[in-house]
């Protein structure tokens, strides 16, 4: 084989080799299980989250993240009802979640969609995606521990 020969043959294996990589990696969006969720909708379960309430979460307002859940407390005293708990990562594509006191609602970090306390949709995403509701979890107090097991 000539050297021109070659190298034409080795640039179209190259071209070749690159174009299936291209193509097997480009599904269409109907293959994929979940497309606007890459977050997998929230902790495994099983899961289990506790919180000091003699050290966290001590005014009305204040959030933590613990185990992929995210605690707010909305009311005074220690009583379940006093907290909320949802997944801490937003089901549209895994980012963040934060409690925003001064509005009211939990908020995305990526694409800033909001939800209330109770997991409804405020807002969808600013991508021109959309979300979905977030998962809750029923928190129970023993004592001065907070808990949530999904």
């Amino acid at each position: 084989m000539e050297r021109n020969d070659f190298i034409k043959s080795l640039g179209l294996g190259i071209a070749l080799v690159c174009t299936g990589s291209c193509l097997s990696g480009c599904g269409s969006k109907g293959s994929d299980p979940q497309p606007n969720n890459p977050a997998g909708g929230g902790p495994p379960t099983g899961t289990t989250a506790s919180v000091d309430l003699n050290s966290q979460l001590l005014s009305v307002g204040a959030a933590t993240t613990v185990n992929g859940i995210l605690f707010i407390r909305t009311a005074a005293g220690n009583s379940a009802s006093s907290f909320a708990a949802t997944q801490a990562v937003c089901p549209h594509q895994g980012g963040a979640l934060n409690w925003i006191q001064a509005s009211n609602y939990i908020q995305c970090g990526l694409h800033a969609s909001r939800y209330t306390s109770s997991g409804a949709i405020l807002a969808q995403p600013n991508d021109g995606g959309t979300t979905s509701a977030l998962k809750v979890y029923t928190p129970t107090v023993s004592g001065n521990t907070l808990s949530v097991t999904v």
